[in-house]
């Protein structure tokens, strides 16, 4: 009964456009200009409830992947798309950068088997779509798949995506096979979240990737690249002072046997005597003043590839606390073997000098911060900062980046109360500057962001930096 429906449905059905009416009778009469974009309808459709655990469990799934593992996050979140939206099928066209075309690079469900398809963009909703700049609905969308596939094609929601620059780099789409099934404003929603976590996808971590999701390019990478990604401390270090192969063997040897560390311990506590030198492999850590028995300052934020006070040793007793925030790998180097760095190898020397200059301008940044920016400009300045650092070690891409930060944390760097934290995040939410999604801080407009807090990033003299490999 249902076949038959559908099949007297695909004979009949008409779908209007202005004061005309045309048969969708082969589906391929209908693809003209303006006959199958019925977004209108979307208004008149009660949207079904937002599912939060499944939204939250999606969002699990997904984020992990979304720098690592581009192609690995696109996989998740068509399936993630089939089973929120209730759709039979799901897919991700991408632009061509060559052609121009747009090329279905992903694609999941009924037609799945259909993967790599170039459609002519007078029978490509998707063209549409990227014209219109929004998310469109399309009554029988991909005419020209009629006789390629078996269920037929009766409900199509296309979402653009397109990067702060507003280039064009795809379309996010999902299909109805179902007479019954119908997309709603709810779905609108999920789509459009979805399409947010893909351009992060596509342009994270150095710029826009050649389909499908940037398998082949991550495959190409030289292996020195593959070296700085387990060792985000030899490629910090490089990038201000190129170091040798012999260079990068030693500290590779230094660092190997770093020990994972829990979340939220201290690795040296104020009035502490200083054993040596903590190394950053995994993680975020802090530097903190305690303030009476219940507040802190903290002083600095310590990334992956950072080092905790070169010159420690000189002391005889801690003046702060270091502390990680999230679980982390740690490596530690004694006060010797500092010294044998600093003696005895003149470009690790000279790298190692010059990343403790750019800590000691970077708290230089923040003492300006706390005494001449606003709450939401000194956040935002701190978020351009964090993006920036993190995609020195290839951890960030320019449309955002994992933020494993409370907004405690973020509060006692900042010299904010918590509740001021939440309405900068929420005021800069509220103005598309960024978007929270599972653990991932989504830049939406990296270059209104950076206008806003004031952010030129020369204390961090990343124009310096040489690429490794």
């Amino acid at each position: 009964m249902v076949s038959s429906d559908m099949d007297r449905l695909a004979r009949s059905e008409t779908v209007g456009s202005g004061n005309s009416r045309v048969s969708t009778d082969n589906n391929v009469q209908a693809l003209r200009p303006g006959d199958v974009i019925i977004s209108d309808r979307l208004a008149e459709r009660p949207a079904k409830p937002t599912d939060v655990g499944a939204m939250a469990e999606a969002l699990a799934e997904i984020a992990p992947c979304l720098v690592p593992d581009p192609d690995a996050a696109g996989r998740t979140l068509l399936d993630a798309v089939l089973r929120l939206c209730g759709c039979g099928s799901a897919g991700l066209s991408l632009v061509e950068p060559d052609s121009g075309a747009l090329v279905w690079r992903r694609v999941a469900g009924l037609v799945a088997d259909q993967t790599g398809l170039r459609l002519p963009p007078d029978l490509d909703a998707g063209r549409s779509c990227i014209a219109a700049g929004a998310t469109i609905l399309v009554s029988r969308p991909f005419a020209g798949l009629t006789d390629d596939v078996r269920a037929p094609l009766l409900e199509g929601l296309f979402t653009p995506l397109r990067d702060s620059a507003g280039q064009a780099l795809g379309v996010l789409w999902a299909i109805h096979h179902d007479v019954t099934a119908r997309f709603d404003g709810e779905d609108v929603r999920i789509l459009e979240q979805f399409a947010g976590l893909l351009v992060l996808a596509l342009k994270a971590p150095d710029g826009p990737r050649p389909p499908p999701l940037a398998r082949s390019v991550r495959a190409a990478r030289p292996s020195a690249r593959a070296e700085s990604a387990a060792n985000p401390f030899i490629c910090k270090l490089h990038g201000f002072v190129p170091l040798s192969a012999a260079d990068r063997e030693h500290l590779r040897q230094l660092t190997e046997n770093a020990v994972a560390v829990p979340a939220r311990t201290d690795l040296i506590r104020e009035g502490d005597r200083p054993g040596g030198v903590f190394l950053m492999m995994e993680g975020v850590a802090c530097r903190y003043r305690r303030i009476g028995a219940a507040r802190r300052q903290v002083t600095a934020f310590l990334l992956p590839g950072d080092f905790c006070d070169l010159d420690v040793a000189l002391l005889s007793r801690m003046d702060h606390t270091i502390m990680t925030l999230t679980e982390g790998r740690i490596a530690q180097l004694d006060r010797s073997t500092v010294l044998d760095l600093t003696r005895n190898h003149p470009n690790i020397a000279a790298a190692l000098r010059k990343t403790a200059l750019v800590d000691e301008a970077t708290l230089r940044e923040w003492l300006v911060g706390l005494g001449s920016r606003g709450p939401i400009e000194r956040l935002a300045h701190l978020l351009c900062e964090l993006q920036a650092r993190f995609a020195v070690v290839g951890l960030a891409g320019p449309q955002g980046f994992a933020l494993p930060l409370s907004q405690s944390d973020l509060a006692d760097a900042t010299g904010l109360s918590g509740v001021h934290v939440t309405r900068a995040i929420q005021d800069l939410t509220g103005r598309g500057f960024v978007a929270q999604t599972a653990g991932m801080l989504v830049i939406r407009d990296p270059a209104g962001l950076k206008a806003l807090a004031g952010f030129g990033g020369d204390y961090l003299h990343l124009e310096d930096r040489h690429p490794l490999g």
